[in-house]
């Protein structure tokens, strides 16, 4: 206690060193804690400690002052005598303590050194635990005394739970080679898909030379979340080279739509990510007719448990359900395939609604109705007629028949993806209306799954048709929450997207507000 008294400064910076890093190994390094918790107990950790120090100190003092009072003056001799001998004990342990307590810290420094690790300042009598307080700074400064040891990025989540601190979110662009902007606004979107890029920094290696695609990206992704980056843009021109020689579609410099590149990459990195070395049969297709539609969905689980286990199948691999039912013997066939996006034509959006009286097709002011991202659900699973030509060829009747199809979300996946087709080279126009919060548990079968989503990005297209123009990217950021325009090599804050888009939104990025399986 006395030495505590007098060597406060210097015993607290020492404790508070050795508690940063000893917390930081044994509840870090290695592992994946929730950060806010990690942000408490540390705080509650040096608060306690803070307290329990105080009030040692306090009653120390009283115990002291009222003993001092009450002893004579012979008392107070051999007290002091005893204080004496007793303060050169403690100088000598002291000293012996002080060398292995440096000891002690400098392996465990050692330790941590051969890790990356995310860095918290704790609350102190100076910034009080303001976020405001310029911690950026201090640690610059703790780390050049301890060292020079600089930190590394490991995963997005050391990269949130660092700067969520320094409130400073990494904003990098993407530069423009020659008519790219349609595969910048992607790799945006992409990128702000959070826990895909968790697993590119954290878990993917590249130590496969075949995983072309999933090489490359995953270099954009570095360069993207990189926090000791200082540049504000990246040339993601060797993905460009690698993606034109593995898809044609995309080489030269014509444009493109983003449509076709999410498609191409999502499929391209689940072959690259799948675990499963066996090739389906049917991969994303039908796997047979049944009129039994339990035994047909067990089947298709089976068959999808079987073949697809990868980053890609897991966040955004949803099911649908197809009902097709003879008019001749009512008999109910049941189908189940794998979606990774949903398509919904604007145009024909309205019309369905035409034709059942609730809009007009075209306005007072010349311009085509409004269409209500709901109204797209409702469509997706209206009952069509397979008549004439579309006739479907009934087993148990044995010749083809007139018939009713259905499709219905069976499932959905954690990230939804959603295309607004504005028609044959996107040239129609009209205003969507789309929620932050979207709730399709009435459109959903599976009621128990993901059924309530968040918008995280939106990919709008500006121009005549989706094979030229422009296209841009609103992502809301993981780090701060806060909505920014990605124009290529150009970031900036913007506030919701619904006043950015013109009413163009092209493509939706919906993320379940509460994860499922």
């Amino acid at each position: 206690i006395n030495n505590n008294i007098n060597n406060e400064n210097n015993i607290n910076n020492q404790i508070e060193r050795y508690n940063i890093f000893n917390y930081l190994r044994e509840n870090s390094i290695g592992k994946k804690n929730d950060k806010n918790k990690f942000n408490n107990n540390y705080n509650i950790n040096i608060n306690n400690f803070n307290s329990y120090n105080e009030n040692i100190n306090n009653q120390y003092n009283n115990i002291n002052n009222k003993k001092e009072k009450n002893k004579s003056p012979k008392e107070l001799k051999v007290s002091d005598e005893k204080y004496i001998n007793s303060k050169k004990q403690n100088n000598k342990d002291n000293k012996d303590s002080n060398i292995k307590e440096k000891n002690t810290f400098t392996k465990d420094l050692e330790v941590i050194k051969e890790k990356p690790i995310s860095f918290i300042r704790p609350k102190n009598k100076d910034n009080n635990g303001d976020d405001n307080y310029n911690n950026k700074k201090l640690i610059e400064e703790f780390l050049k005394k301890e060292n020079d040891y600089k930190l590394k990025i490991k995963s997005l989540e050391d990269t949130i739970v660092i700067l969520k601190r320094f409130k400073e979110p990494i904003l990098v662009g993407l530069n423009n080679i020659g008519a790219t902007c349609y595969m910048n606004a992607t790799l945006q979107c992409l990128s702000n898909t959070k826990k895909l890029t968790e697993y590119f920094l954290n878990n993917f290696k590249m130590n496969d030379s075949s995983k072309k695609m999933t090489n490359e990206y995953y270099k954009v992704v570095f360069n993207l979340w990189n926090r000791e980056n200082n540049n504000k843009s990246y040339s993601p021109t060797s993905f460009k080279e690698v993606l034109s020689q593995e898809n044609p579609l995309f080489a030269g410099i014509a444009a493109n739509d983003s449509k076709d590149l999410i498609n191409f990459l999502l499929e391209r990195f689940h072959q690259e990510l799948n675990i499963i070395n066996k090739n389906p049969n049917n991969n994303n297709q039908i796997i047979q007719d049944q009129t039994n539609e339990n035994m047909m969905l067990k089947t298709f689980i089976q068959e999808f448990s079987q073949n697809f286990n990868s980053p890609i199948s897991n966040l955004f691999y949803g099911i649908l359900e197809t009902k097709s039912q003879c008019s001749g013997c009512n008999i109910i066939k049941f189908n189940f395939q794998l979606f990774s996006f949903l398509e919904f034509p604007l145009e024909q959006v309205n019309q369905y609604y035409y034709n059942n009286g609730k809009k007009v097709l075209i306005l007072q002011n010349g311009k085509n109705p409004d269409v209500d991202l709901y109204e797209c659900f409702e469509y997706y699973r209206k009952v069509d007629l397979m008549t004439g030509d579309n006739q479907m060829h009934c087993n148990n009747c044995n010749k083809l028949c007139n018939a009713t199809y259905t499709t219905i979300i069976y499932s959905c996946p954690n990230y939804l993806i959603i295309n607004l087709n504005r028609g044959k080279g996107a040239t129609y126009e009209c205003n969507v209306i789309f929620p932050e919060q979207l709730n399709i548990i009435n459109f959903v079968s599976f009621q128990q799954g993901v059924t309530v989503f968040e918008l995280y990005a939106v990919i709008c297209h500006l121009g005549p048709s989706s094979m030229s123009g422009h296209f841009v990217a609103y992502c809301k950021n993981s780090i701060d929450h806060k909505w920014y325009l990605y124009n290529d090599a150009l970031v900036s804050l913007c506030t919701k997207p619904q006043q950015y888009t013109d009413g163009m939104p092209y493509i939706l990025f919906y993320k379940a507000a509460i994860d499922g399986t």
